[in-house]
C-alpha cells in the first residue's frame, strides 16, 4: 500500500507577518532591558555625585570656618649644648604655599664641635601641610635621595620623626640630614602617608630640623 505524503503549503505572507512580530518583540524586549540599565545608570551616577559633592565640601572648607593655630612648641634658646645663634624669616612664596598661619626659624650652633642646625616650626592649615614633604622639596632644587628615610622614636616617649640625608648633585656642596615630624594636638608623628593619615586634622605643626654636613658627606647624624 502506497502512503501519500501529506504536503502542507505555507503562506510566505505569514511567514514574513510571524517573523516581524517576533522581531518586534525581541526588539521591544531589548530596549526594556538597556532603558532598566539607563535608569540604573543614571541613578549611580546621581548617587555618587551627591557623595562626591558633600566630600568636596567637607575637604574644602572655608578658610574663616577654621580658627588659625600659632606656634604653641617652642625650643630654649640653650638646649645642652646647642646655643641659639640667630631668627631667620622664611620668603613669603614658601609661606603661602604651606598656607602658614605662624612660623619661627632659628639657627642653633654645637658649642663643641660648631655644627650648626636649623629648626623651624610652621603652624597651619593640615592639608598644605601634610601635603609638601621635605625631602621633595629639596629633591626638586640641588639635592637628591640615596636611601629611604628611617623613623626614630624619642626615648620614654611616643613622638616619632622621620629622617633622611640628602646628597648635593653637585658633589662640592655639603649634604644635608633632614629630620621632621607634624604635631597633631597629642603628640609628634611621622606617618608613611601623612596626607591619608592626618586628613582628619584641620590644622597641623610641623618641626623640621636640618643639618649640613661640610665637605659633601654625610657623617652619622
Amino acid at each position: 500500500t502506497t502512503q501519500r505524503r501529506r504536503t502542507t503549503c505555507v503562506d510566505p505572507a505569514a511567514i514574513r507577518v510571524h517573523t516581524s512580530e517576533r522581531i518586534d518583540e525581541a526588539a521591544n524586549s531589548a530596549t526594556g532591558r538597556h532603558d532598566m540599565n539607563l535608569t540604573l545608570t543614571r541613578s549611580k551616577a546621581v548617587t555618587l555625585g551627591c557623595l562626591i559633592t558633600a566630600l568636596s565640601c567637607l575637604a574644602t572648607r572655608n578658610p574663616s570656618d577654621i580658627e588659625l593655630p600659632k606656634c604653641d612648641f617652642d625650643l630654649a634658646a640653650s638646649v645642652g649644648r646647642w646655643k641659639m645663634q640667630e631668627q631667620r624669616d622664611l620668603r613669603p612664596g614658601d609661606l603661602a604655599v604651606l598656607q602658614a598661619s605662624d612660623y619661627w626659624q632659628r639657627v642653633y650652633q654645637n658649642e663643641e664641635t660648631k655644627q650648626a642646625v636649623v629648626a623651624t616650626v610652621i603652624a597651619g592649615q593640615a592639608g598644605a601641610l601634610a601635603s609638601h614633604l621635605p625631602e621633595a622639596c629639596y629633591a626638586r632644587t640641588d639635592f637628591c635621595s640615596l636611601s629611604d628615610a628611617t623613623v626614630w622614636t624619642v626615648p620614654g616617649r611616643d613622638d616619632r620623626f622621620r629622617f633622611q640625608t640628602l646628597v648635593p648633585r653637585n658633589l662640592d656642596q655639603p649634604a644635608v640630614t633632614i629630620a621632621y615630624a607634624w604635631n597633631d594636638g597629642i603628640q609628634w608623628v611621622a606617618p608613611d602617608y601623612p596626607r591619608i593619615r592626618l586628613a582628619g586634622h584641620a590644622t597641623l605643626q610641623r618641626l623640621l630640623i636640618t643639618m649640613r654636613h661640610p665637605n659633601g658627606r654625610a657623617p652619622d647624624a
